[in-house]
């Protein structure tokens, strides 16, 4: 009896050791990331902090933000017939395989897509619940080539916040459809400002080992 408490005792302490070195090897283990609560993750979503705008996501990628990481969450042949400037292409279903999970880098602005929300935003909250922060682009690529690619004029009682939106949509499509062209160089003269959409917050970066608080 006492031989097989020793065995099992000594069987518990090797899982546990094995348990944690796979950890200690595995993106999860390297990433030292708080996972997200429901709460949090309802929270991010009600506060609408949870996505970009298209129109914030073009202005990102004219400014040619160096912080941004754009991830094409759909099948490699959708991803191959046509995706936004600048994006990566994971699929969902490997999203989460070691590979793909590495480049998601958390000192650069993530933001997931796919044809419409739903898969987008279902990537977000697992990514959050494994303490990845990330932002899912409103309304997908759908909406992407709606407003983006194929802007409708608006009409003539349109509010002036819509028709600058129309006007920068226009400008956006030109750089776009014409394989991103500086839309500031256009013959048309200067391009309109970009509306205001949610801007997101800087993420923080990680402090080196040996820094201060």
């Amino acid at each position: 009896m006492k031989f097989q408490n020793f065995f099992n005792r000594q069987t518990a302490v090797i899982m546990l050791l094995t348990l944690g070195a796979l950890l200690a090897i595995s993106p999860a283990g390297l990433r030292k990331a708080s996972v997200s609560s429901p709460a949090e993750i309802a929270a991010a979503i009600t506060s609408e902090s949870d996505h970009i705008t298209a129109e914030d996501l073009a202005a990102r990628i004219i400014d040619k933000d160096p912080d941004l990481l754009i991830v094409d969450l759909r099948p490699a042949e959708e991803y191959q017939r046509y995706h936004i400037s600048g994006a990566i292409n994971i699929p969902l279903s490997r999203l989460f395989e070691p590979e793909f999970l590495e480049q998601l880098d958390e000192d650069r602005t993530t933001v997931l897509y796919s044809n419409g929300g739903a898969h987008s935003a279902q990537a977000w909250t697992l990514l959050k619940q494994t303490g990845i922060d990330a932002y899912t682009l409103l309304g997908g690529l759908n909406y992407w080539a709606e407003a983006i690619l194929n802007p409708g004029k608006p009409g003539d009682l349109a509010e002036d916040s819509e028709v600058l939106q129309y006007q920068f949509q226009k400008s956006a499509s030109a750089y776009f459809n014409q394989g991103g062209v500086d839309i500031q160089q256009k013959p048309a003269g200067q391009s309109p400002q970009p509306p205001k959409t949610n801007t997101l917050p800087p993420r923080k970066k990680k402090k080196k080992a040996g820094e201060g608080c």
